[in-house]
Order: C-alpha cells, then sequence, then structure tokens
C-alpha cells in the first residue's frame, strides 16, 4: 500500500465559499523526497497563492519564491539556485472527464471531490522554473573535481584518427 498523501499542500474545496480566498505554503527538502528522481536535493522556497471560486470553476494564481539546492552539472558540488517564478491553474468541476480540456493548464476535479491537492501542480512549475544548464559561476566549483576533469581532457582518445567513435567501427566487422 502506497504512502499517504500529507495534507500540508491541499485545499478543501468543499464547502469553500464561492469568492477570493489566499493561502501559503512553505516547501522544503521533505517535499521533494516524495518525487522519485527528483534533481532537487533540498529547498526553501514560499507559495503564495490566490484562489477564486466560481459554481463550476477554481482558478489558482500562484507565486513561488526562495531558493532550491541541486547538484551541480561541473562538479557534482551542492549548488544553491535562486527562483522566482508563478504558476496558475484553471480548475473545472465536471462529472465526466470525457469533456475535452481547453489547454494544458486545466485540470478537471469531480464535484463531489472534497480536496483539491496541489502537490503535482508546485513540483512541475518548480522544475520548469529551473535553468537547463546548472553550474557554479565561474571559479567556484569544487576545485579538486576541475583539476580531475582538466587531467581527464588530456588524455588521448580511444582512436587510431583520435575519435573515441573509431571503436565502434569494428563492432560492425
Amino acid at each position: 500500500m502506497g504512502k499517504e498523501p500529507d495534507n500540508l499542500y491541499t485545499i478543501p474545496v468543499k464547502g469553500l465559499s464561492v469568492g477570493k480566498h489566499q493561502y501559503g505554503f512553505l516547501i522544503d527538502k521533505k517535499f521533494f523526497e516524495d518525487f522519485e528522481n527528483s534533481q532537487i536535493l533540498g529547498a526553501s522556497l514560499k507559495v503564495d497563492v490566490d484562489l477564486e471560486r466560481s459554481e463550476t470553476w477554481i482558478r489558482i494564481v500562484s507565486a513561488i519564491q526562495g531558493t532550491i539546492s541541486v547538484e551541480c552539472d561541473r562538479c557534482l558540488d551542492e549548488l544553491v539556485i535562486p527562483l522566482k517564478t508563478e504558476a496558475s491553474l484553471l480548475v473545472r468541476f465536471v462529472k465526466n472527464e470525457d469533456e475535452p480540456e481547453e489547454d494544458l493548464e486545466t485540470i478537471t476535479l469531480d464535484p463531489s471531490e472534497a480536496i483539491l491537492d496541489l502537490r503535482q501542480f508546485f513540483y512541475d512549475y518548480i522544475c520548469l522554473s529551473m535553468p537547463i544548464q546548472m553550474v557554479h559561476e565561474e571559479g567556484k566549483c569544487d576545485p579538486e573535481m576541475i583539476a580531475r576533469l582538466e587531467n581527464a581532457r588530456g588524455e588521448k582518445p580511444v582512436g587510431e584518427n583520435g575519435s573515441p567513435f573509431d571503436r565502434l567501427k569494428d563492432l560492425l566487422n
């Protein structure tokens, strides 16, 4: 049996009055431990959620701000990255999930559901806001690892023409 979700990142929608509401969430290292293969090693993030409820939908606009810790792509040492992003979501209440969704930022929820779990929503937007290349500023990487990388560059590639792919030709024979 799977781990029961905690209620730290949920909003009770059953009985929620029509109108505007505000919520705040804190995201730390424990949040990312529930997601397999997450690149994020730690975090200190604050999420401010503005929610507007109507009879048939909920509009969520959230601001996520703080820092995350990841491995540096160059030296594998810990790297702290500032993060600031906004994310929005429209939740429509429908009884039949076969109804077409308007866009990627729209999800459907059965009107009988009591809570709206925002964990996956927060996780996805945090991951999407991470830079493609995550490296320390020049000169800030682990000097021992940089020395090893420089040493490895000096080694001759395995192949008569100097290409590491020359060895693959032997597989065809």
